[in-house]
């Protein structure tokens, strides 16, 4: 990836460094997919998720704010298994997404057309905006203590990982979009669509 910030007129010294620091956004991304990819395979090896979802929104929810508790028991609870279903092919889709893309994009990049590299681009954005959907969903959920606030027990957690997630899909989300913008940038300048990361 450093020639292609050479090849884009950076120093060498800043090419390295945006080269390595893609490179850790995209090992973050992995463990990002990782997570959701081991959820829901947990959520199909062992089943019994999708028929269950109802009961454990109705206790999971009673710590969740007020307005998040009338959605859940409105619309959420009473479509509990169309959003069970829907929650695991969401989290499939993110956690195969956010990993098959970050590998391609470190073993193939190169060889990758300008069109194909922004499509994959695109879907790491599309996926890390679902990822972040649903990890603030969680949060929301679980009642967790937003990170702004102390927790009310000393043994609490002082933010969750939902939380921890939320933060690190908004980052993926920001640095792809800037990524894909300097791909189309490129692209509509002739220069063939290297992003200079």
């Amino acid at each position: 990836m450093a020639t292609q910030a050479q090849a884009a007129g950076l120093p060498a010294e800043t090419a390295a460094w945006k080269s390595r620091a893609v490179a850790g956004l995209l090992v973050v991304q992995i463990i990002v997919g990782f997570e959701f990819f081991w959820t829901v395979l947990v959520k199909i090896v062992r089943g019994g998720f999708v028929s269950g979802l109802a009961a454990d929104l109705h206790d999971r929810v009673q710590a969740a704010p007020g307005w998040y508790r009338s959605l859940a028991d409105s619309v959420i609870i009473p479509n509990a298994s169309l959003f069970g279903y829907l929650i695991v092919i969401g989290e499939l889709f993110v956690g195969v997404t956010l990993i098959a893309t970050a590998i391609v994009w470190l073993v193939r990049w190169e060889s990758l057309s300008p069109a194909a590299r922004r499509v994959l681009v695109g879907l790491i954005v599309l996926a890390a905006a679902a990822a972040l959907a649903m990890n603030l969903n969680y949060h929301i959920a679980n009642g967790a203590t937003n990170p702004w606030q102390l927790p009310a027990g000393v043994f609490d957690e002082g933010v969750d990982i939902n939380t921890v997630f939320t933060f690190i899909d908004a980052t993926i989300i920001v640095v792809m979009a800037g990524v894909l913008l300097s791909l189309r940038g490129k692209v509509a300048a002739g220069a063939g669509g290297t992003p200079e990361v």
